[in-house]
């Protein structure tokens, strides 16, 4: 199965769906891993394609439609750059002496 979701005046990505398993829907986007839908537990957990938890849902069609709004306007916070150094905390001790 294939949905082709249309933005606001752009033209989105086609995304193609594939069933590999029972209760697994992944999505593809140019060509690459877009994320996945799995059924679980009595509702439909979105994954992005990184494997974060995007959304939940309680049909697959708005699944589906969270991973794609999750495409077109990511949500998630960016990695942290491994060049800017985060300060450590500090431990001190009374003494070194046990």
């Amino acid at each position: 199965m294939t949905l082709r979701i249309t933005g606001s005046g752009t033209e989105a990505p086609a995304i193609a769906w594939y069933t590999p398993e029972h209760n697994l829907w992944v999505a593809a986007a140019n060509g690459e891993h877009a994320g996945m839908v799995e059924f679980v537990d009595g509702h439909f957990t979105v994954r992005s394609g990184t494997g974060e938890i995007v959304a939940e849902a309680s049909s697959i069609p708005a699944a589906q439609a969270a991973l794609a709004r999750h495409i077109d306007a990511p949500t998630s916070v960016p990695p942290r750059s491994f060049f800017r150094r985060e300060p450590r905390p500090v431990y001190l001790r009374d003494s070194i002496a046990a």
